[in-house]
């Protein structure tokens, strides 16, 4: 093996401790957790499987050139990092509290509702 493939296994292996580790940490978040569990095993096939690939010595039937790999570990990158991020970000967009929202009510006041279907509130 190549210092290149051991880079790339390294990559892998490092994603994957990090998306097991942010799934554990978001673990209450269920489609975030499986997302970041998800992402942490294809990140970890990939290096076993370059490892056990090298050691075994298999020829595949297509050239895998240094550009190939170079575009193949962009896209990894991008799939097993970027995308579960932007899934957890776009949740986490759902359950934020908008502008109007915060100007409707002010910041030190205590709510105390008459009547639980309306919206109004005393200080």
């Amino acid at each position: 093996m190549t210092a290149f493939w051991y880079l790339i296994t390294a990559l892998g292996i490092i994603a994957a401790i990090i998306n097991f580790v942010l799934a554990g940490m978001r673990r209450t978040q269920t489609m975030v957790a499986l997302v970041r569990g998800l992402a942490g095993v294809v990140s970890l096939a990939l290096s076993v499987g370059i490892v056990i690939g090298k050691a075994m010595r298999v020829h595949l039937a297509f050239a895998l050139e240094w550009q190939t790999v170079f575009i193949a570990t962009g896209v990894f990158v991008f799939a097993v990092l970027f995308l579960p991020s932007y899934l957890e970000k776009s949740n986490e967009e759902e359950h934020k509290v908008t502008l109007q929202q915060r100007a409707a009510r002010p910041a030190k006041a205590t709510i105390r509702l008459r009547n639980p279907s309306s919206d109004e509130w005393v200080n």
